[in-house]
């Protein structure tokens, strides 16, 4: 009876941004009739996959310790690259391409951070600059794209009910759980996460590892570029300023650990679902843009913080069990 208990727990933690994603999107469907149509879940969905599919790679890289603040800037450099070549060789040609280029991102950051030990954290803030000023040298202008076919690819519903973006963000979240969770890489990830010191006494090659993280991370941002111009149907070198913050705040908010070592990207994924719902609610209710600022930023602090929450709550658990076992103890003595 004990061991069920302990799995209904787990289960809860492991569970738990489903659960208060469910509870909210009840809140409001009895509170804003806006909720009550298929309609808003699907722009939701959609809205949501945009940046989740970034968190795929997000994931990754918060597990093994560290994180990416050029995610953003290599967004906006891939867009533009992509409307420039979309007129010229293609549909396929060009998302190739452009999948060529954040592997490539990915790499130069992953190198620099492995190879010259410069923190993830210094090394990600000085490319997201460089990639956010060669997209602007690139193209300083907005540029629509023309092509009916490609806006379709985030955009179509399938049947009429599923967007076509969320289907892609599903394909490519099974994709990285199955690395994450049935390969050596993902493994090694996991590992240096727990302890970066054990990882190197058990053999793992550290450098390599961190390098294919980075790579991951650009290979599943290039992909949300693609999925973001194509719903946008234009872009520019400005475009998805602030998305790293959505982007880990998501991750975070997930269960991923910030000091890394577990995570999970089907939780990812419902964290990006609740964040789109809170500003689509948002946006419902009326409520003015900087006040939305306002409780994003809130949102933020509570992500960031939430490791060290539940160690408080799960504490003052402890402490009421073993205050419980005491005076049971002092009756069954008496």
């Amino acid at each position: 009876m004990k061991k069920k208990k302990n799995a209904i727990h787990i289960e809860y933690g492991d569970y738990g941004i489903l659960y208060a994603l469910l509870i909210f999107w009840i809140f409001l469907a009895i509170t804003n009739s806006d909720f009550r149509g298929i309609s808003f879940y699907q722009n939701i969905l959609t809205r949501a996959s945009l940046n989740a599919i970034c968190g795929i790679g997000m994931t990754f890289a918060v597990i093994s310790g560290d994180f990416d603040l050029s995610v953003a800037s290599q967004v906006a450099f891939c867009g533009v690259i992509l409307t420039i070549i979309i007129p010229i060789i293609g549909i396929i040609p060009s998302i190739l391409v452009i999948l060529a280029i954040g592997i490539a991102m990915g790499a130069f950051n992953g190198l620099l951070i492995a190879k010259l030990r410069i923190p993830a954290f210094i090394t990600t803030l000085a490319m997201q600059m460089a990639y956010r000023a060669l997209a602007q040298m690139i193209n300083s202008k907005p540029v629509v794209v023309d092509n009916k076919l490609f806006k379709r690819i985030a955009t179509y519903k399938i049947g009429g009910i599923l967007p076509t973006a969320f289907l892609i963000l599903i394909i490519l979240a099974v994709i990285g759980t199955i690395i994450l969770r049935k390969t050596k890489l993902g493994r090694n990830i996991l590992a240096i996460g727990n302890s970066k010191e054990a990882a190197v006494i058990s053999g793992i090659n550290v450098p390599k590892t961190q390098i294919l993280i980075f790579v991951l991370v650009g290979f599943f941002t290039a992909c949300s570029s693609v999925m973001i111009v194509s719903s946008l149907g234009s872009s520019n070198y400005g475009m998805q300023v602030g998305l790293e913050f959505t982007v880990i705040s998501s991750v975070v908010l997930g269960g991923t650990a910030l000091a890394g070592g577990k995570g999970s990207i089907f939780n990812t994924i419902v964290a990006a679902v609740f964040l789109a719902t809170i500003r689509s609610a948002m946006d419902s209710f009326g409520i003015d843009s900087y006040w939305q600022k306002v409780v994003e930023g809130v949102i933020l602090v509570i992500a960031f913080s939430i490791t060290e929450i539940r160690n408080i709550i799960n504490n003052i658990l402890v402490k009421q069990r073993a205050k419980k076992q005491l005076v049971s103890q002092k009756q069954t003595t008496n």
